[in-house]
């Protein structure tokens, strides 16, 4: 990830800085776009001068990239530290459900930079060489849970691990992308801790069933 320590004078102030900068810009890029986005405002809520920003990114580019960067690293490294790993694979895969469910519902930071960047055909991230080797990280771990559960014949089938994390990406968000929308087709708040608790364990239901059915 970017360095935003001051190679002359390192020290706790300078990334304090440099995190309050990118902690208000992933705010208003959430709010208003890359190009929405207002460098005042950012400034105004890190409590710093524009200087700043081109002393630790560069641009107002450059900020914007460090902000995918850091979302997606905080996201990669608390599945790293994930303790499922060497579970039972269907006890682990279940658990890689409820977790990735569970974070995106507590970290909206997340999607709403994806969201921002795929308006923008994710032409940025495209660029952030770290971003795809830490998925790689992830897609092995996955592989091995699926070989592994293949190997004791829990797994039906091995899908590719990629593939199945969209799976689980996209059923762990669909109800944070449309919660307004749906909510007032479905008549309910979904948000609500009830809500949260049965959709978890309805995904976690669906992906262990599209592993353990027969595709014949």
């Amino acid at each position: 990830m970017q360095k935003v320590t001051d190679p002359a004078t390192p020290g706790v102030a300078q990334i304090g800085v440099a995190q309050r900068l990118i902690a208000a810009a992933t705010t208003e890029f959430q709010r208003h776009g890359f190009q929405g986005a207002s460098v005042s405002r950012i400034i105004e809520t890190a409590d710093c001068n524009v200087r700043m920003i081109y002393h630790y990114f560069g641009s107002k580019l450059g900020l914007y990239r460090a902000c995918i960067e850091q979302v997606y690293e905080e996201l990669r490294l608390a599945e790293a530290e994930a303790s499922f790993w060497d579970l039972p694979p269907k006890q682990a895969i279940a658990e890689l459900t409820r977790f990735t469910f569970d974070y995106m519902e507590t970290h909206p930071e997340f999607q709403g930079m994806m969201r921002i960047e795929n308006m923008s055909d994710g032409v940025h991230v495209r660029e952030l060489t770290t971003v795809n080797s830490r998925a790689e990280t992830l897609f092995n771990a996955i592989s091995n849970v699926l070989d592994r559960g293949v190997a004791e014949g829990v797994f039906a089938h091995r899908p590719d691990p990629g593939s199945l994390y969209l799976s689980i990406l996209g059923l762990a968000t669909i109800h944070i992308a449309n919660r307004h929308t749906m909510g007032v087709v479905l008549g309910r708040d979904l948000s609500a801790p009830d809500f949260l608790i049965a959709r978890r364990e309805e995904v976690v239901r669906m992906v262990l069933a599209s592993l353990t059915s027969s595709t014949e």
